[in-house]
């Protein structure tokens, strides 16, 4: 009897030790965490670690704030320095409730997690066997559980993240038998979010939700109609959510929204106990120097530099901040910074590429050239038009890639001015004849986008021919990007 008695106490206090119980300190930090506020969240969990130190959800809001802080921070030190987290947790977790939804979800999101973090860090293999295991795992799950609603977002992320898997790794997840896509996966966060939306239960992670579609749409789609809506849902709400006014502002970049970042970005949270973002720095310089507000921009460049730990954007600040000089006149600082561009940093983003080739060269742009660029990218459209109309003749220019530039550029500004279709094409025709063997991406950016006029006018054999010419086009800035784009159109096409 006393047997009995010692293994059913011993069994009863297992259970409870080993439980997932998402009680009021863990609601409290997760809240903390997805709003940046990682040190309130860590005191919640300290709090539970005391009062109920099995409970699983620990582990899973310690991974939350390993994860943001390695998308956020981009610290490839940290990386590695906490990479033995994630087996750690994994192992830790077998120890937990096997019978509540909570235990395969929690395996299936820590796996998620550091495939995306992975991403950030080009770990394509290790990210590839990741979403792998996690697709596994939420498969089992939602067998088992099929009305735990956090299945769906953690499949929904899956297929995005499928997509996002280079050619070359393809074949690890291919042998799942999972049919991913972005768009799926869009579609799917989509229905949760409004599912999360219309349950209360659920409506703690509207903000996570939010946060997750703005990202992949961002880095994955050049969808503005979605870009739109996103920027719609989120409404005023970056008021009180740093995540969601980086997502706010972003969106906003990819419309041509300029006014309107530097608005969110001035009304955006309080830093006061947050993760200080600085990539938001680099982003009201951005916006600054897109006003040709030198001072301003200089300013927040600065501020980024100071305070970024990771190595994305570094050589593209350092160029922004040659480019400002340049345009001053200001030999000395345009060479020191030319230097620091080819020193500091890493170029694995297209941005840090161009940056570091550039500075390379050590060439720049006509400075109405240049003006013209930064009012376009802005969203200055007429400004921009003025800055090409102030050049005569662009066959005075002495350098050839002027030349190409300038009918580039005329091209674009006309697009978003909404000239007539022949003449647009007419600009990008003559970037084409004006191209020669220049590396740069003013010729295949021209065939995409000739594809594209053709393509609205209902011409899909013509807007075939210049995507394929896009797609044959080889060695050039931003290649992976304009590639997709034209792999896009010709999907449209044969849809």
């Amino acid at each position: 009897m006393k047997r009995i008695l010692v293994f059913l106490l011993f069994a009863y206090n297992t259970h409870l030790l080993s439980a997932f119980d998402m009680n009021e300190n863990m609601q409290n930090a997760y809240l903390a965490i997805i709003d940046l506020q990682l040190e309130k969240g860590q005191s919640f969990i300290d709090l539970e670690k005391k009062q109920n130190p099995q409970n699983g959800i620990i582990l899973l809001n310690e991974n939350y704030v390993d994860f943001l802080t390695l998308i956020i921070g981009e610290d490839r030190e940290f990386f590695k320095k906490i990479s033995a987290n994630k087996n750690r947790r994994l192992a830790a977790i077998e120890k937990c409730d096997k019978s509540s939804p909570y235990y395969l979800y929690t395996k299936a999101e820590i796996n998620l997690q550091w495939a995306f973090a992975r991403l950030k860090f080009q770990e394509y293999f290790l990210a590839a066997y990741e979403i792998q295991k996690a697709y596994f795992l939420l498969q089992k799950n939602q067998e088992r559980f099929p009305s735990f609603h956090l299945n769906k977002k953690g499949i929904g992320l899956l297929h995005c993240l499928i997509g996002a898997i280079p050619e070359n790794y393809q074949w690890i997840v291919n042998g799942i038998g999972l049919d991913g896509g972005i768009m799926k996966g869009l579609a799917e966060l989509d229905e949760v979010l409004l599912l999360f939306t219309e349950d209360e239960d659920y409506n703690c992670y509207n903000t996570e939700l939010l946060f997750m579609i703005s990202f992949l749409e961002m880095n994955l789609t050049i969808d503005k109609n979605r870009f739109q809506k996103s920027l719609t849902a989120i409404g005023e709400k970056y008021t009180q959510h740093i995540l969601l006014a980086f997502a706010a502002a972003r969106l906003s970049a990819s419309l041509g929204k300029n006014e309107l970042i530097i608005k969110i970005l001035n009304n955006r949270p309080q830093l006061d106990g947050k993760y200080h973002f600085a990539y938001l720095d680099y982003l009201m310089g951005m916006s600054y120097l897109y006003q040709l507000d030198y001072d301003n921009a200089k300013q927040k460049f600065a501020l980024f530099l100071r305070n970024f730990k990771g190595e994305n954007y570094i050589k593209s600040t350092y160029h922004k901040l040659a480019w400002i000089a340049y345009l001053e006149h200001d030999i000395k600082t345009l060479n020191l910074n030319l230097e620091q561009v080819k020193i500091v940093g890493e170029a694995n983003l297209d941005e840090d590429k161009q940056a570091l080739k550039q500075a390379e060269k050590g060439r720049f742009s006509h400075p109405n050239l240049l003006k013209c660029r930064l009012f376009y990218d802005g969203g200055y459209y007429y400004k921009a038009m003025h800055e090409l109309e102030i050049i005569e003749n662009p066959l005075y220019f002495s350098n050839t890639e002027n030349t190409i530039e300038y009918w580039y550029r005329k091209g674009r500004v006309s697009q978003k001015l909404a000239k007539p279709t022949d003449e647009i094409i007419s600009f990008f025709v003559k970037t084409l004849e004006k191209s020669g063997q220049s590396t740069a991406y003013f010729a295949p950016m021209s065939a995409l986008q000739i594809g594209i006029e053709h393509e609205k006018n209902g011409d899909y054999e013509r807007a075939k021919l210049f995507y394929n010419q896009c797609l044959s086009m080889k060695g050039f800035d931003y290649e992976r990007g304009i590639h997709q784009k034209a792999k896009a159109g010709l999907n449209r096409i044969a849809n």
